[in-house]
């Protein structure tokens, strides 16, 4: 877990998203997989981004622009 979270604020210093009280990292969904593994959801500055997590690290699923997330949502919901 300390893995993602520093991904998570080096990316965001990289991409200067970083202001003060703004909510920049957020988590949309998480789902235990397994004792050991976890699949999250984060809004993380313009992307949302899909992964696991477990014993043998992280593993990337998707990338995608939050734009496109809310709309494919949308779309499903109707």
């Amino acid at each position: 877990m300390s893995v993602c979270a520093a991904i998570l604020v080096r990316y965001m210093k990289k991409r200067g998203i970083h202001s003060e009280g703004s909510k920049n990292v957020e988590i949309i969904s998480s789902l235990r997989l397994t004792a050991r593994d976890i699949f999250f959801v984060v809004h993380c500055g313009p992307d949302v981004v899909a992964f696991t997590l477990g014993p043998q690290g992280v593993c990337l699923m998707g990338k995608w622009s939050y734009y496109d997330w809310t709309e494919s949502q949308t779309e499903e919901s109707s």
